[in-house]
């Protein structure tokens, strides 16, 4: 058995997969991985890691081997330490695998202009699946483990790391983009040719009270000449929706199943994952 804990939990640490898919007729949020492109690039490393990742903003984790040996691998653009046993501390590169032996402890420090960083793990976390999937949604309390994770939280992984050798992916290119084309919303003809025009040219703020959920804007303000209610229907990451006071909100993994704001526009679903990693304060654009 092979047995590792959290000793530090950093900011906003939760369990994350591909996402729950095929339940959101019933409520449930799809959830998953903020910015996809970076498991992706962790397979490569970690080939068998059961779509079981842990996902960090802002300030990384720390955890200990308290049992065995496990071998992870953190993407991001990140500061990764282990400290063995002997006080020696070793520096490693994002997107390479790390060897942990018993009383060795990872530490992940802050992201580097970006928000999210991932842990891939050679056999997953040894979790169950809730609902087909292993993502956390904290809000609804779905999930593996249906919360933001603990210090003093524990991993057992049953099976042992078959190869000690150590991989990189060295074709990583996660480039930082802040121009996003985007296609009309259901909702466009809410807005006048003006208001449309300012959308396109005018630059907008991401802000502090973005989450899991959604990127709310700051910018000129984007006034219906209808309405900004409407009957709540059926929403999807990357939607585009913009409430009474103007100031548009972009639609991310945590969702809710419904809406009842006008959709402006929507994102194209990989581009979702690049305005993920962009901090508040981030000025964007759109282009329709």
């Amino acid at each position: 058995m092979n047995r590792f804990q959290i000793t530090r939990t950093g900011t906003y640490l939760t369990v994350q997969d591909w996402g729950r898919f095929h339940y959101q007729h019933l409520g449930v949020s799809p959830s998953g991985i903020m910015d996809q492109r970076i498991p992706e690039a962790l397979a490569k490393v970690i080939p068998h890691h059961q779509n079981q990742f842990l996902e960090f903003a802002y300030v990384g984790p720390s955890l200990k081997v308290e049992q065995g040996a496990i071998k992870v691998s953190v993407g991001g653009q990140c500061n990764i330490f282990v400290q063995k046993n002997n006080n020696t501390q070793i520096e490693h590169a994002p997107y390479t695998s790390i060897n942990l032996f018993e009383g060795d402890e990872l530490t992940i420090h802050n992201t580097i202009d970006s928000v999210y960083g991932y842990i891939a793990f050679e056999n997953g976390l040894g979790l169950e699946p809730c609902l087909q999937s292993f993502a956390t949604d904290t809000k609804a309390q779905i999930g593996s483990i249906n919360r933001p994770l603990q210090i003093g939280d524990q991993f057992e992984v049953s099976k042992d790391v078959s190869s000690w050798d150590l991989q990189s992916n060295e074709e990583v290119n996660i480039s930082k983009q802040t121009n996003f084309k985007v296609y009309p919303g259901p909702q466009m003809n809410y807005f006048s040719d003006e208001v449309l025009q300012t959308f396109v040219s005018s630059p907008f703020t991401i802000t502090t009270q973005s989450d899991r959920m959604g990127l709310r804007l700051e910018g000129e303000p984007l006034k219906s000449h209808i309405s900004h209610d409407i009957l709540s229907e059926g929403i999807l990451p990357g939607c585009i929706q913009v409430p009474s006071n103007g100031q548009p909100i972009i639609l991310m993994r945590d969702i809710p199943c419904t809406g009842g704001y006008p959709k402006i526009a929507i994102m194209a679903s990989e581009d979702i994952s690049k305005i993920a990693q962009l901090p508040p304060g981030t000025k964007i654009t759109f282009d329709l």
